[in-house]
């Protein structure tokens, strides 16, 4: 099982200056045992940009997952196949963009390990979307579930992630406006709740008075250490 995580937000719609921002997401997930970079925002001058501000050696990174083929997680790839020609890229669905970019898709239909102790939710659908999330077990914790909108119901993809792992440790990404039954379905299986991306503020309001020892408040640049150790704003 994965000892240490550390999550890096690369992009987030929720500014941290002086990083770049847009409307998107993208964070770097570091192990002890394999990096990965999940989702690549919109816009690749602002990947290029946070990766050099925030110091990532991007020569570091093992393999990359997109969690649906919506600019605002896929468009930031352009640039990442620059730098990473042949990365293999985790995906839901066959499309050739990436292939274009100078990357490597690889399907996930169904869930499966994709990085040791890391599996993926397989592909589930929603508001005419297809999207897959990741699941990695936390030795001693519980599963880490990483998200990108959340088009299945945020709900869904937890109890997923718990059906195929068990005890939930922390969620975090994009819950799509989730409404508050849902949030009260995540916060019942998770020890820690981030909305992040197209949450919306009200999600994160809620979670934050309703469950203020379960909330995380991440942004563009925030560091997450797991197990939770604190959530720095970086300054680059």
């Amino acid at each position: 099982m994965v000892r240490w995580m550390r999550l890096t937000v690369i992009n987030d719609n929720k500014a941290n200056p002086p990083l770049l921002n847009d409307w998107g997401w993208s964070v770097l997930i570091e192990t002890d045992k394999w990096v990965l970079l999940y989702d690549a925002n919109t816009e690749p001058r602002v990947m290029e940009y946070n990766i050099k501000a925030l110091n990532i050696d991007h020569g570091k990174i093992d393999a990359a997952f997109l969690s649906h083929y919506h600019a605002d997680h896929y468009g930031g790839f352009r640039y990442i196949g620059e730098i990473k020609k042949g990365l293999v890229v985790y995906v839901p669905e066959t499309d050739n963009t990436l292939g274009r970019w100078g990357l490597n898709p690889v399907v996930v239909s169904d869930p499966r390990e994709i990085l040791e102790d890391t599996i993926t939710t397989g592909v589930m659908r929603g508001m005419g979307v297809n999207e897959h999330s990741l699941i990695i077990k936390l030795n001693g914790y519980g599963s880490v579930i990483v998200v990108g909108c959340s088009h299945p119901g945020i709900d869904n993809i937890v109890k997923r992630g718990y059906g195929l792992f068990g005890d939930v440790y922390l969620v975090v990404g994009g819950f799509h406006g989730p409404t508050r039954q849902q949030l009260d379905s995540v916060a019942k299986y998770s020890r820690y709740v981030c909305p992040a991306h197209c949450s919306g503020d009200e999600a994160r309001h809620y979670v934050s008075t309703r469950y203020p020892g379960k909330y995380c408040d991440v942004r563009t640049g925030s560091i997450l250490n797991l197990p939770i150790t604190g959530l720095t704003q970086n300054s680059p």
